[in-house]
């Protein structure tokens, strides 16, 4: 049956005596589907294509649960409890990467854009929160103020980014579950603090303008510095090589040093010198003109190819919108292919948005009495009862439509998220029954609920918004 069919079909076999299965809900899919039976279970109320979803995210967590019950019996300074108190998060070896989530320049943020943003962050599948400070403008009693403002609503690890020991004394006293971070310009200030909070290390001394440049001595700043620490009794420790921006100052020299840092780690004998990585890929990602979903995807690629412990990005940006989860499924599918030794394809995951793997086949089509309409079409009579607006909102996951008398008086607002749901309210209610104006309604929600999907930014056109006012 077609996957769209609304009721089960469990009936229909009872009836005849014959299985009848729920198909895919488009007919694109269906050689995918045929040709892969062996391994699909259909169902009676739930569409294949939907079904092989849930088989791949089924099998990432029955595999994820197999490895975080290895990862159990192998705490050390490669493997640990972010802090086992609050949470049973894991960070280390031959485990998917936690994602930190940064709420950028946070202190000079209101209660309320904070709170938001966090939830947004949480719903996307960020696993810890992160306070980003502002470089050399330290504010210790608003971070206390920030801390136990997420702690009194969300039950979250949360993160410091933070080069000052003011406020970074300040998280600790508050209860900080990870530092961002300790290098050779700041620790000597910060040698009392307790040992088994996660710190992540730098190869640098920031108040000196210490910045190598050369992979090989970045790696061997991190390890004279991790063995410096070690002795000083810190426990929990995580080494950053630092990823640059693409081009300027450059993102393949960069990653030349988290594969040198893999390579030499191997070869010593020590394996305690050996720590979990950090991945910051906000630095690729905020900084190019491209989407975000296949950047984030090719990054995950690399984290899991180089066992990257964890990864730290930001939504920034309004082009970063749903980046957080984007880079999740990346994760996801990734991961999954890795622990099956496959490239990341045709596991049940996938992250397409804008593309796709299949497509509609094209009929030959007589045009000799076709009606070929010019795209440009001057001729327009406003509607007498009034005009529309339409906004999205990202962080509500919600499609507002206000609708206004010629007079600029607000008539009526409808909320929901499925264009097709709100259009037919709004001709339930006979809000107007101007045919061009529906049609109108119509190509607009239809783009408001695409940018919802997508996280694309959505703008009402303005030249039609104008006519239809």
């Amino acid at each position: 049956m077609p996957g769209f069919v609304q009721w089960d079909t469990f009936n229909l076999e009872k009836e005849f005596s014959i299985e009848i299965k729920k198909g895919p809900e488009f007919a694109s899919d269906l050689p995918f589907i045929l040709n892969n039976l062996d391994s699909i279970q259909l169902s009676t109320n739930i569409a294949a294509n939907k079904l092989i979803q849930l088989s791949g995210i089924r099998e990432y967590n029955d595999i994820l649960s197999e490895k975080i019950k290895l990862a159990k019996e192998n705490i050390g300074t490669h493997t640990f409890y972010i802090n086992r108190q609050k949470s049973d998060l894991i960070i280390g070896r031959d485990l998917p990467p936690p994602i930190i989530a940064e709420i950028v320049n946070c202190p000079e943020k209101p209660n309320e854009s904070i709170l938001r943003k966090v939830k947004h962050y949480l719903d996307s599948g960020a696993d810890i929160i992160d306070i980003g400070c502002i470089a050399n403008k330290p504010n210790p009693e608003r971070v206390r103020e920030v801390i136990n403002l997420i702690q009194s609503k969300f039950n979250t690890l949360i993160s410091i980014d933070s080069m000052e020991k003011e406020e970074i004394r300040s998280a600790i006293d508050e209860g900080i579950d990870m530092i961002l971070s300790f290098d050779k310009g700041n620790y000597k200030q910060l040698l009392n603090i307790p040992k088994d909070i996660p710190i992540v290390i730098l190869p640098t001394n920031i108040k000196a303008a210490y910045f190598p440049k050369e992979p090989a001595l970045r790696v061997e700043n991190l390890l004279y510095f991790t063995e410096e620490l070690q002795n000083l009794g810190f426990q929990k420790l995580i080494a950053d090589p630092l990823l640059e921006t693409p081009i300027s100052p450059g993102f393949t020299n960069s990653l030349e040093a988290y594969f040198l840092y893999k390579k030499k780690v191997s070869q010593i004998r020590d394996k305690s010198i050996e720590l979990p990585l950090f991945f910051g890929i906000s630095n690729v990602v905020e900084l190019m003109d491209i989407d975000s979903i296949g950047i984030n995807g090719l990054l995950a690629c690399i984290a899991i190819e180089l066992e990257m412990g964890v990864l730290f990005t930001v939504e920034h940006s309004i082009k970063l919108m749903g980046g957080v989860r984007e880079l999740k499924e990346s994760i996801k599918l990734n991961y999954l292919a890795k622990c099956k030794k496959t490239p990341p394809i045709n596991h049940g995951i996938s992250i397409f948005k804008a593309k796709g793997k299949v497509s509609q086949d094209f009929p030959q089509i007589d045009e000799t009495k076709a009606i070929f309409v010019d795209p440009e079409n001057p001729d327009y009579i406003s509607d007498k009862k009034g005009y529309f607006r339409f906004f999205v909102d990202h962080y509500s996951k919600q499609i507002y439509i206000l609708f206004y008398s010629n007079n600029d008086e607000l008539l009526n607002l409808i909320i929901g998220k499925n264009a097709e749901t709100l259009s037919k309210k709004v001709m339930e209610l006979r809000i107007t029954d101007d045919i061009y104006h529906l049609n109108y309604l119509g190509r607009e929600l239809s783009k408001a609920e695409l940018c919802l999907y997508t996280g694309r930014p959505y703008i009402q056109d303005e030249l039609l918004f104008k006519k239809n006012k």
